[in-house]
């Protein structure tokens, strides 16, 4: 049986996607109370983090032959992963490179949360009425 998403999925996962990302950025500017961040807006700018560079990674990821479903392609996602929390901990929190072990063990965290947010995600593309095609 073939599946797919369609647009409205899409907007399903990046809605779990950001209400995830909102949260992690509230717990993370509770961590850094210097920053002056919005966690609404961190999110959103991790969301679109995630977009952008998991198309990315797909594309690299299918060239290399690493499909979405294998295990190998979930491995290949974690230095990916680990780079966008980096990215995100230097915009908004932190400086990886004044803490690295500091930032790493956030980011690490960030992995953690970041694969635990792709379990509903994907249930809403194909749970949510119009958010997936299956024939």
């Amino acid at each position: 049986m073939a599946a797919g998403p369609q647009t409205l999925g899409f907007f399903y996962f990046a809605a779990v996607k950001l209400a995830g990302y909102t949260a992690a950025a509230s717990f993370l500017k509770r961590q850094y109370p210097e920053s002056k961040v919005n966690p609404w807006f961190a999110g959103g700018v991790r969301t679109l983090i995630g977009i952008v560079v998991g198309v990315a990674a797909v594309f690299l990821g299918e060239k290399m032959g690493l499909f979405r479903s294998t295990p190998e392609f979930f491995v290949f996602l974690v230095p990916v992963r680990i780079l966008e929390w980096l990215l995100l901990l230097y915009i908004f929190f932190e400086r990886p490179v004044l803490n690295l072990g500091r930032s790493l063990k956030w980011s690490s965290i960030g992995v953690a949360w970041s694969f635990t947010l792709d379990i509903p995600a994907v249930l809403a593309v194909f749970l949510i009425p119009g958010g997936a095609w299956i024939c």
